[in-house]
């Protein structure tokens, strides 16, 4: 009883943050973080000032935790993705579309994530969003990407000094995520894995 009463009482905190951080979002697409409110934010979700502080400092707190939490999973995810491509570029198949231990279908999972969470990442990464989270996940990518380069062998990502290859990887990949994100009639997340599979950009990662 005193079990279920705890789960009840997490899963409306659950319930409470997941409502403030949708509010945020949907007023930040609306009116620009700049010129949006605590009480704002309050007001459109019917809680009080006070209930609001007691999950977050400020708005800024609130915009760091909402963008912490989705690198997060993007930084999961792309962990498996890395993991995967070392083992695949070490042991080659013939199709790479078709075996399921290969990237393509992490990217699958990424490209779904991002999907599922569209309006978020759309709204953070225009003009009314917070122009630092482009660059935080530029910097994500770049982190991921040199422990990729690390742990490959050398014979293999030789085509391009790797300062390039990571800067032509993470610069080319964000601009992909927010050029598809932004499309109104998107490809599905694994069309989208597919033409990434396909494309020169991963070229410096296939095995000749």
């Amino acid at each position: 009883m005193e079990k279920d009463i705890r789960m009840n009482r997490q899963d409306k905190k659950n319930l409470t943050r997941t409502k403030i951080t949708t509010v945020f979002i949907s007023l930040v697409h609306q009116k620009g973080f700049t010129n949006t409110t605590i009480s704002d934010i309050t007001q459109q979700a019917g809680l009080s000032r006070g209930t609001f502080y007691v999950y977050f400092l400020d708005k800024y707190d609130l915009l760091e935790k909402v963008e912490n939490n989705l690198l997060k999973h993007i930084e999961t995810l792309s962990t498996i993705t890395i993991s995967k491509t070392v083992s695949w570029l070490d042991n080659p198949s013939d199709d790479i579309l078709s075996t399921p231990s290969s990237p393509y279908f992490s990217l699958i999972n990424i490209f779904n994530y991002l999907g599922n969470n569209r309006f978020f990442f759309q709204t953070l990464l225009s003009e009314n969003g917070d122009k630092q989270f482009i660059y935080k996940m530029n910097c994500l990518l770049d982190q991921l990407f040199k422990k990729l380069y690390t742990n490959t062998s050398d014979h293999i990502l030789q085509a391009l000094p790797s300062d390039y290859t990571i800067e032509l990887l993470t610069s080319s990949l964000v601009s992909i995520i927010d050029h598809w994100l932004q499309k109104a009639n998107p490809e599905t997340p694994s069309d989208v894995a597919k033409i990434l599979i396909q494309s020169r950009l991963f070229a410096v990662y296939q095995p000749a």
